[in-house]
């Protein structure tokens, strides 16, 4: 049976009872030349704790990172060295340094319940969403200093992404309907939201910054959003599943999306269309993250404790998960490292 679950005053999807997300025969393992040089950090909401798996060995780190409580979201720095991660239930945000595993000992005081992070791409700024405050939170990546005054959108912000040219932050509203832009260098909110479809959980911007992809939970569709002209396309992509996280590869040619039946579904960008074969992965799939060099996706399992991994390009899953922390839900990879 499915039922919804609150995580600190947002539903998240939950399951219970037996559900099967067994992996078709016959896929093949990523193979070894579509490996990179790099780390995925996976929050573990009820360990309170992220965990580092090595990219190319697919090998955990046999200590996890103790952080604030539910860690729900990490995002990292461009240049690769610095890892935020969301604290729901602290309303915090912790630092860790990525080279030596280590969080910094004080963490950023921020909105209630911060749900989604993201850091621009100078490296400059980081934007958190806080769920339950209805508000955006910004603060200097380098010294770690909140803005004073945070940045009010709709109700129930989860997702939050920025544009590649850094000039415009996109955040999914889920109690609205509505995406809310900002302009990252006035830090003030366009006048007028986006409407969408029901609960926008996510939100992932193509790499030449022309369009943002949402997911809409209950609506089991995902919108796509002009970014030049903040316009939604008339039709949006319906996915047959309740849609939580998206990605765009660094190709900009394939969107991949978590949906609450194990799987992960893929978009063609330039068709806005669905390809018709989901890909099975482990239980109650949150974020999705892609690798740098485009090759490896990465899917936190919350349900089941772990991380699949999908060769990109042929849609296949490694028949072996990867075991984590318990609930995990957000992750992040480190840029491929030659």
């Amino acid at each position: 049976m499915r039922q919804f679950r609150r995580v600190s005053g947002v539903l998240v999807l939950g399951l219970t009872g037996a559900l099967v997300g067994a992996v078709p025969e016959g896929i093949s393992a990523v193979p070894a030349r579509a490996r990179c040089r790099a780390t995925a950090f996976v929050a573990n909401t009820q360990s309170g704790t992220v965990s580092t798996v090595d990219v190319k060995t697919r090998t955990k780190h046999p200590t996890d990172i103790a952080v604030g409580s539910g860690p729900f979201d990490v995002a990292i720095t461009p240049d690769g060295k610095t890892a935020f991660v969301a604290n729901t239930q602290s309303g915090t945000v912790s630092t860790i340094d990525v080279k030596t595993r280590t969080k910094r000992p004080t963490d950023i005081a921020v909105g209630t319940a911060p749900l989604g992070v993201a850091v621009t791409p100078d490296g400059k700024t980081a934007f958190v969403a806080n769920s339950q405050s209805g508000t955006v939170s910004t603060f200097d990546v380098k010294t770690g200093t909140k803005r004073r005054t945070d940045i009010a959108v709709g109700p129930g912000p989860v997702g939050v992404a920025v544009t590649p040219d850094g000039k415009m932050a996109f955040v999914a509203n889920t109690q609205s309907g509505t995406v809310s832009t900002i302009d990252v260098k006035t830090r003030t909110k366009h006048p007028t939201d986006i409407a969408v479809g029901a609960v926008p959980f996510d939100v992932a911007i193509t790499p030449d910054g022309k369009t943002a992809f949402v997911t809409n939970r209950d609506s089991g569709t995902v919108s796509a959003i002009d970014v030049k002209t903040r316009t939604k396309h008339p039709t949006d992509i319906t996915l047959g599943t309740l849609p939580l996280q998206v990605a765009v590869t660094p190709d900009g040619k394939t969107a991949f999306v978590t949906g609450i039946s194990s799987t992960v579904s893929t978009i063609d960008v330039k068709t806005e269309a669905k390809q018709s074969a989901d890909i099975a992965v482990g239980m109650l799939p949150g974020e999705v993250t892609v690798t740098s060099d485009g090759k490896i996706a990465f899917v936190a399992n919350a349900e089941s404790g772990s991380v699949s991994t999908i060769d990109a390009k042929a849609g296949t899953k490694h028949p072996t998960d990867i075991a984590v922390g318990a609930f995990p839900i957000g992750v992040a990879v480190t840029p491929c490292q030659r």
